[in-house]
């Protein structure tokens, strides 16, 4: 993404093209990580990452789920058997939250 680009309207376009999610549902909580200007990025520069949760139909996991074996639904509790293997850090935290809804509404810093 390029300085100034809003975050939601790359999101959506790029469900759109890369697996045909067209309405997308997003949740009312989102992750935001912020890295430091310290840490070993290709630009040393402060970059920001943003994780939406966005509600899809069965039929659309399904498709999403044919397009490549690298593609997946997991339950919650998979989620937690598997969470050293999910970047970044926080996103299970993040997605139980929502799901339980404990986790108010707006942006959530994620480590």
């Amino acid at each position: 993404m390029t300085v100034g680009t809003d975050f939601l309207e790359s999101a959506t376009r790029f469900l759109k093209e890369r697996f045909k999610v067209a309405n997308p549902r997003y949740g009312s909580v989102y992750g935001i990580r912020k890295s430091p200007i310290g840490e070993d990025w290709e630009f040393d520069q402060a970059t920001a990452a943003r994780v939406f949760i966005v509600r899809i139909s069965d039929a659309e996991g399904s498709a999403i789920e044919e397009q490549s074996v690298a593609h997946t639904r997991w339950s919650i509790e998979e989620l937690h058997r598997r969470r050293s293997d999910i970047y970044p850090e926080g996103i299970v935290l993040l997605i139980t939250g929502y799901v339980e809804g404990w986790i108010p509404d707006g942006p959530i810093t994620l480590y």
